[in-house]
């Protein structure tokens, strides 16, 4: 995998955007922010822990109108998630979703 991603990296022309490896929410984003964003973004998140009601990241829609501020905190300000623990792998590919990934 970590030859993909330096292979995806350094595309030269295109960024991030390659035609051999696809990330979509389906094959990967979903994953993520479950893993990484829903414990406190989601309606049906218990307890929120101070995050702002509304801002949720259940579906790609969600993704699509919070797409700037998600590569805002979490790509170039890295302040989310709280704690951090992010693997560099997984910053670039979700750099790789918001840039050409998303419906």
């Amino acid at each position: 995998m970590i030859w993909l991603l330096l292979a995806c990296a350094g595309n030269g022309d295109t960024g991030v955007c390659v035609d051999t490896y696809q990330v979509t929410w389906e094959n990967w984003g979903e994953g993520f922010f479950t893993t990484y964003c829903q414990s406190c973004h989601s309606v049906t998140s218990s307890d929120r822990l101070g995050a702002p009601e509304g801002i949720d990241f259940d579906t790609e829609e969600d993704l699509i109108t919070w797409r700037d501020s998600v590569e805002r905190v979490v790509l170039e300000n890295q302040t989310m998630p709280v704690g951090g623990g992010v693997y560099e792998e997984d910053l670039l590919l979700l750099e790789m979703l918001l840039s050409c990934g998303l419906e």
